[in-house]
């Protein structure tokens, strides 16, 4: 057990304080507009102090009693680090340890909550091949010893027998300006149609008939805003993963091995267009949808401009800059293999001229939208199956849709509203795609190309 080490002896400390801010983050979407009322009456100094003081008396104590009585499950608490893997125990009644072998790591990322930062200390956060409970979290560490575990777990997912120092990196992605993430929310069309609405409520009905908007969207316009404050990316020294860092009120540094990126996608909200504004999403192996804070973004560039955009796709992606110019321009098709025909626009009449597929050798592009403009790229073994649908209207006006089942992420890609003839050459040619050959199970990463798709 000596070969434990300790986290930080204000652990349990910063975890009550955790979840009491959790409490008030609850409280606060739980506003109604009587809470409203008896607020605005206390801070206009109507209500007694008393009760405040005692609130505030009563949690001391309690922060009092949590450093006393927890050291026993704080010494109980505790990681190590062996030739196979990384081990985590804690509890005193009920002992629990968890490991991870190394071979199974997918990602090792340093996260600084609210009450972390303060304190300068930081979780070490180890994502592995599994479920939804695949995650462990050491925490928390004094800031710059948790930066050592991460390169020290690195190390060892290398099969590097020490842990090496820091590499040098090259950077990809420029901070980004905390105006141009304050722009982007103002320009994003969710937060300015409910900014609409929320006047029109606000000025006849008062302003509390607007809180429930205002809660609903703070959420949303939040995410938005903390996934791009001081946003950066920079390319390790070998080439082989980025480092990004961001976040404003829980900073993180998350590595993204490249071999896991499955499908780009370089969008521009319609508001953006009138100020050049991009952003780039990803599918990456293990992580989900994104919507999941806790398993990283998938947003590689929250908003930048074109340049930008295009460089990192051509850095991530399977084509070069000059095939992404010449074949997946985000401003629309040049080149397309299949596109909807005019007898669609009963069925897409907005972005009909805009729908196309684009096949080039183990690479499928697809572009979709008039007015918020997108373009996605994959290499075709990456496709894990192949969908062909026809809804009652499209059967009608002999049309259907070739969707392109791919792992779970922000990358949707599809031949939408085809000609059928179109629709089964455009499957009968990705049928031939080559899939990947893994050398183990536990290796997540494409070595050789497979037999052909059945």
């Amino acid at each position: 057990m000596n070969d434990y080490r300790p986290v930080h002896r204000l652990t349990p400390l910063l975890r009550l304080w955790t979840l009491v801010l959790a409490l008030i983050a609850v409280a606060v979407v739980n506003l109604n507009a009587s809470t409203l009322a008896s607020l605005g009456t206390f801070l206009r100094g109507d209500g007694s102090l008393l009760p405040i003081l005692l609130a505030v008396g009563a949690f001391a104590l309690l922060c009092a009693a949590v450093w006393l009585l927890s050291g026993a499950w704080w010494r109980a608490e505790g990681y190590r680090l062996t030739e196979e893997e990384v081990s985590l125990k804690r509890g005193v009644l009920s002992r629990q340890e968890r490991s991870a072998r190394y071979d199974r790591i997918q990602a090792v990322d340093v996260v600084e909550s609210v009450i972390a930062r303060i304190f300068r200390v930081a979780a070490v956060r180890i994502e592995t091949a599994g479920g939804s409970n695949s995650v462990i979290e050491i925490s928390y560490l004094d800031k710059r010893v948790a930066t050592a575990l991460r390169e020290e777990v690195l190390g060892h997912v290398r099969g590097e027998a020490t842990a090496q120092p820091e590499q040098q990196s090259t950077t990809v992605v420029e901070e980004i300006p905390i105006a141009r993430s304050l722009g982007a929310v103002a320009l994003n069309i969710g937060a300015v149609a409910s900014t609409v609405v929320m006047l029109a409520l606000a000025v006849p009905l008062g302003i509390a008939a607007a809180v429930p908007l205002i809660v609903g969207l703070g959420p949303a316009i939040w995410r938005i805003v903390d996934n791009s404050w001081r946003f950066t990316a920079r390319l390790t020294e070998d080439g082989s993963a980025l480092d990004v860092t961001y976040g404003l009120a829980d900073r993180r540094r998350q590595t993204i091995p490249l071999h896991r990126i499955h499908g780009v996608s370089i969008r521009q909200p319609v508001l953006w267009r009138l100020t050049g504004w991009w952003m780039l999403k990803v599918s990456i192996a293990g992580y989900g949808s994104g919507n999941d804070k806790e398993s990283g973004t998938t947003t590689l560039l929250p908003v930048g401009d074109r340049e930008t955009a295009m460089r990192l796709a051509a850095l991530i992606g399977p084509l070069t800059r000059a095939e992404l110019e010449e074949f997946a321009r985000p401003e629309g098709h040049t080149a397309p293999d299949f596109t909807s025909p005019r007898r669609a626009r009963w069925v897409s009449p907005v972005d009909l001229s805009q729908q196309s597929t684009t096949l080039l050798p183990g690479v499928a592009v697809c572009h979709l939208g008039r007015f918020s403009r997108r373009v996605s790229i994959i290499e075709t073994p990456h496709i894990q199956e192949l969908t062909l649908k026809r809804g009652p209207l499209q059967h009608l006006l002999s049309l259907c849709t070739v969707t392109f089942d791919l792992i779970s992420g922000p990358v949707s890609m599809g031949g939408a509203d085809l000609d059928t003839r179109d629709g089964q050459q455009l499957l009968d040619a990705l049928r031939q795609r080559r899939l990947p050959a893994y050398t183990s199970s536990h290796d997540h990463s494409v070595d050789e190309p497979g037999p052909p798709a059945a």
